[in-house]
């Protein structure tokens, strides 16, 4: 990632998998441009757009809201549809009120897609089907190409013919709805954000494993359990079952016939939590290193991210 200065109303993204400590970072960084000329906070998580969802989705605390102006948060009831398109409309809005405020945005969060729309556009080409993707992925760097070369030549003098993620979307595009991912990507509007800096958190595997342990075990005991059953007393059953963050189903089936007080029980709950998050996890950090432009940091323990990073724009 180029260290050269960017523009001062630039966003700056903070991107990475939970329990890295991206929300400490953001509001380290928030922090200090509010120092300077003023700073806000863009939220870039499809689980904290939802009402009522809060400690589960490790939403920022009243008092940080209160201190750094937040978007991102509590767009829509409990349960209802949100799509990606809704999110980068509220972006728009968001973006242009702070730059008129004169502040600097810090958007950050684990949802690569938002991520992706945010900075390359929305391009609406579908995904090939399972079946298809699984043979692809079988298949060589030589016969992918092969392949490419064979429905859509044109694309294959496109993109890096060396990659197999990128030969894999090509093709998979082109024989799924007929036309060449370059019809798509040329019908993409332009990006939201066009100039920006990036930065990738990371942590050793280990010392992520132990800050999601650290994680599951804080929501439990800020009284996670009482917020799926007040969820569960307003929407329903199976609008938490439905609901896409993780633990949410969980204690909601604990909670379908009673509280057990068996600890054993509860904790049985918490590892299967674990095991999902830490799955979670895994799938970002897959995401994430697809994405161009991203700067990586390596944080550890305690250290703050500006001591991780000899460039801040």
């Amino acid at each position: 990632m180029p260290t050269r200065p960017i523009s001062k109303h630039a966003p700056i993204f903070l991107v990475g998998a939970t329990g890295t400590g991206k929300s400490e970072a953001a509001m380290e960084l928030a922090r200090g441009y509010a120092r300077k000329s003023g700073a806000a906070i863009l939220e870039m998580d499809a689980m904290q757009i939802y009402r009522g969802a809060d400690i589960g989705t490790s939403k920022p605390t009243a008092a940080e809201r209160a201190e750094i102006p937040h978007g991102g948060l509590d767009l829509v009831e409990f349960g209802a549809g949100f799509d990606v398109a809704q999110y980068l409309q509220h972006a728009a809005t968001f973006l242009r009120d702070q730059r008129e405020a004169g502040r600097r945005v810090i958007v950050v969060g684990g949802t690569g897609l938002y991520f992706r729309a945010l900075t390359q556009g929305l391009c609406e080409a579908p995904q090939g089907e399972e079946e298809l993707r699984a043979e692809l992925n079988a298949l060589s760097v030589e016969q992918l190409q092969a392949r490419l070369k064979k429905v859509d030549p044109g694309m294959l003098e496109r993109i890096d013919r060396a990659n197999p993620r990128r030969l894999v979307r090509a093709i998979e595009v082109k024989e799924a709805t007929g036309r060449s991912l370059r019809e798509w990507q040329e019908a993409t509007p332009e990006p939201l954000v066009r100039e920006f800096a990036a930065f990738w958190i990371q942590r050793d595997k280990e010392e992520l494993a132990e800050r999601i342990a650290m994680r599951v075990e804080a929501m439990f005991a800020r009284d996670w359990v009482e917020e799926v059953r007040g969820l569960v007393e307003r929407h329903g059953l199976e609008a938490v079952h439905r609901f896409p963050g993780i633990g949410y189903r969980e204690i909601g089936e604990m909670l379908k016939t009673g509280t057990p007080t068996e600890a054993a029980t509860w904790e049985k709950v918490k590892s299967d939590i674990l095991v999902a998050t830490r799955q979670y996890a895994k799938r970002q950090l897959t995401w994430f290193r697809r994405e161009p432009n991203l700067r990586e940091v390596m944080l550890s323990g305690t250290q703050p991210f500006s001591a991780a990073l000899p460039f801040l724009p």
